[in-house]
């Protein structure tokens, strides 16, 4: 260690690297926490609404730009009176809010037969 002008200990060169190295590691270490804790949140959406919609086979998709999506495909084929009634074969939203609240209109309009034609915009 040396002395600087104001007779104050002052850091070696050494010293600096080391501390910056420390320093970088330790944000590394927080930025993979991160990630795995959103990891673990995404995982904990999916099986929430895997269980609450089980008609439904539910994912997270990338698409060829690197977008994910949190996808839907309903399990069993999609008749004529589904369709008019409003269902989707697959649906397709940003996040699993989203999601969620599209797959709970298409549960009411799967278990009401379609009666109401009004819905969420």
């Amino acid at each position: 260690m040396h002395w600087d002008t104001d007779d104050h200990d002052a850091m070696t060169d050494t010293e600096q690297h080391q501390e910056l190295v420390r320093a970088a590691e330790h944000n590394a270490r927080q930025d993979v926490a991160q990630a795995a804790l959103l990891q673990d949140v995404a995982g904990r959406q999916l099986s929430v609404l895997r269980n609450t919609y089980p008609a439904w086979d539910i994912d997270r998709e990338r698409d060829a730009t690197g977008n994910v999506w949190w996808t839907a495909r309903l399990r069993p084929d999609l008749t004529p009176a589904m369709a008019a009634a409003g269902v989707l074969q697959t649906a397709r939203r940003v996040d699993a809010i989203a999601l969620a609240s599209t797959l709970a209109w298409q549960s009411a309009l799967l278990h009401h037969g379609g009666r109401s034609r009004t819905g969420p915009i």
